[in-house]
């Protein structure tokens, strides 16, 4: 299994066309891990405490995931390297604001999850345009 997983660490984009289409993915799949955040923060009134931070685990593990997964493809060109940036950006700050609402829950429970909610929305929205603009 370890062997699966160094192999995957590095791969090749045959083209920006390649690269592009892995970041769209990339981007649209951070996009869905927001949305599934944002539907347990709007309902976190009916949720276990347990369960949220289940939900919140998970989430940060698969948006860091994606950054490190796509991180290791190498960008052919320029302009790879610029998207590149972009979408390891976007992830980043995918990864930040999930750990973020976690870090609230293990505390004290969600500052504001109204607040959290819109942000959520905000990222996700900027993620679904990037993996449209890139397909």
């Amino acid at each position: 299994m370890l062997a699966v997983l160094l192999a995957g660490c590095v791969s090749p984009a045959w083209d920006d066309h390649d690269y592009f289409l892995k970041a769209a993915a990339t981007a649209e799949a951070a996009a869905s891990s927001l949305e599934i955040v944002r539907l347990a923060v709007a309902n976190e009134a009916r949720l276990t405490t347990p369960y949220l931070k289940t939900v919140l685990t998970e989430a940060a593990e698969e948006t860091g995931g994606l950054d490190a997964q796509f991180g290791g493809v190498q960008p052919p060109t320029d302009a790879a390297d610029r998207v590149q940036a972009e979408v390891l950006d976007l992830t980043a700050r995918a990864e930040e604001q999930v750990s973020d609402l976690l870090v609230q829950v293990r505390r004290d429970g969600l500052e504001d999850p109204a607040r959290a909610v819109r942000e959520l929305e905000k990222l996700a929205a900027e993620l679904r345009r990037f993996g449209e603009a890139h397909r």
